[in-house]
């Protein structure tokens, strides 16, 4: 079942140099209590992506889908209520620096008018849930940035959301604390069913915590699909940039070197998913080459592993042999091989 369902959107801005195609006949579906992950450099359109979907900003063309509900075609009633079903977290936390956590978090059942009693409750539950249960008399400004961030998080959840919405939720963060948010993220995800869509221009982010992810490019998805795949299969030019700062394909220069001087035979580089490539080695050996690990690199997933490795081959039992493991290396499930010499 899908949560979102985005059929040919397209948004465009005016501006005093011309009209500005922000958004490019966007497709895509997310599925109920996934977490979705949409990265791109600045200005890919990403932003202007997430507030179509809580209608933030209304598409030029095209249709919008949410919980079974086109958005541009609500009015305002039905708009505030899809917005307690699909809530935000911002980048820079946005909260009211005079109120207290507490306040802070209790704000959207406020505006909506609830009673006392019912708040106080809610406001306790969630912040129990996001660890802060003894912060709630604190201001902001006494608490730290991912702290800051927690009460975000719990403001987002305190009117028992759907879906959520989450802008470079971890870009102010330190590395440490990003960890933390994203584990808070899987969290909720996990444990309340919540749908997760988070953009952000980190490639690790998504490998993280994600489902399914889409690269944006100039108002364009120009790739997506289950985040195991894209690292390990990348098509576009821009998602293979991305998926090389978390597995690098490039060889380091002293090995790139010892390569050329034709130490080996031949240079392979494997592919590997969920564990694939375990015990290879030891099967190479057995068909009678002798082998290197020149590189090795993987990254750990939601649900799986993504890795490669680059191995010389030399030819210890005949050529014979090098013909055999190569063999054995492109009927190995789950591997791709690729010769680099």
């Amino acid at each position: 079942m899908s949560a979102i369902t985005i059929h040919d959107l397209s948004k465009r801005f005016a501006s005093t140099s011309g009209e500005v195609l922000a958004l490019d006949s966007i497709n895509l579906e997310i599925s109920l209590g996934a977490i979705f992950g949409i990265v791109g450099t600045s200005g890919a359109g990403k932003s202007t992506l997430l507030r179509t979907i809580n209608g933030l900003e209304s598409p030029s063309s095209g249709e919008v889908v949410v919980l079974g509900q086109e958005v541009s075609t609500l009015k305002s009633a039905r708009l505030r209520s899809l917005r307690r079903d699909v809530s935000m977290v911002f980048q820079h936390f946005n909260l009211l620096a005079t109120q207290t956590v507490a306040q802070n978090v209790a704000m959207p059942l406020i505006l909506a008018k609830y009673k006392k009693g019912d708040i106080a409750k809610r406001v306790q539950e969630v912040l129990g849930l996001v660890g802060l249960a003894d912060r709630a008399d604190y201001l902001p400004k006494q608490l730290s940035g991912g702290q800051r961030q927690r009460v975000g998080i719990a403001r987002a959840l305190v009117t028992d959301p759907k879906v959520l919405l989450c802008d470079e939720p971890t870009s102010a963060l330190d590395p440490l604390t990003t960890n933390q948010i994203l584990d808070l993220i899987t969290k909720v995800n996990e444990e309340l069913g919540i749908t997760v869509i988070i953009i952000t221009h980190e490639i690790s982010v998504v490998s993280r915590i994600a489902d399914e992810v889409a690269v944006m490019e100039g108002g364009r998805i120009i790739e997506q699909g289950e985040v195991a795949e894209v690292f390990s299969h990348p098509r576009a030019a821009l998602s293979r940039r991305f998926v090389e700062t978390v597995v690098p394909q490039r060889l380091p220069l002293a090995v790139a070197h010892e390569v050329s001087e034709g130490r080996y035979s031949t240079v392979v580089r494997v592919v590997h998913r969920g564990g694939s490539a375990r015990g290879l080695i030891s099967d190479l050996t057995r068909c009678g080459v002798d082998v290197f690990l020149l590189h090795a690199a993987d990254a750990v997933l939601r649900r799986e592993t993504v890795g490669t490795m680059v191995l010389g081959l030399n030819p210890g039992g005949g050529k014979g042999a090098e013909t055999k493991a190569l063999g054995l290396l492109h009927a190995r499930p789950g591997i791709d091989v690729e010769v680099l010499n």
